[in-house]
């Protein structure tokens, strides 16, 4: 479990947000448990992880947060390679296997 977060909240509401990132970290949402700070009762939900897309092979290559401009970058890019995972940590690890095994490529897109 990682270190308490803190976050943004009302001055009269007291929370503290324990996220437990290391649990699943194959999944696209994590478990979050907050306590209230009138009455202490602890309420858990679930809340989209960050997403990471790696392009390997595109019109562009790297590491992007959004899936649109990924999207744009390999439309039309013949043997395009993408690949979306929940930290940055792992994002680095998957362009740098890539890039190591030398399957990185810059291509343009087929005309239409």
């Amino acid at each position: 479990m990682s270190a308490p977060t803190n976050v943004v909240a009302p001055a009269n509401l007291q929370v503290g947000v324990f996220v437990d990132a290391c649990a699943a970290p194959d999944k696209k949402y994590m478990e979050v448990t907050m306590k209230c700070g009138h009455c202490d009762k602890p309420t858990s939900t679930s809340v989209p992880r960050e997403e990471y897309h790696v392009v390997t092979v595109g019109q562009a290559v790297g590491i992007f947060t959004s899936g649109a401009i990924v999207d744009t970058l390999i439309n039309g890019v013949e043997g395009y390679a993408r690949r979306k995972v929940y930290s940055w940590t792992d994002a680095v690890d998957v362009f740098k296997f890539a890039l190591e095994a030398g399957s990185v490529q810059v291509k343009p897109a087929k005309e239409k």
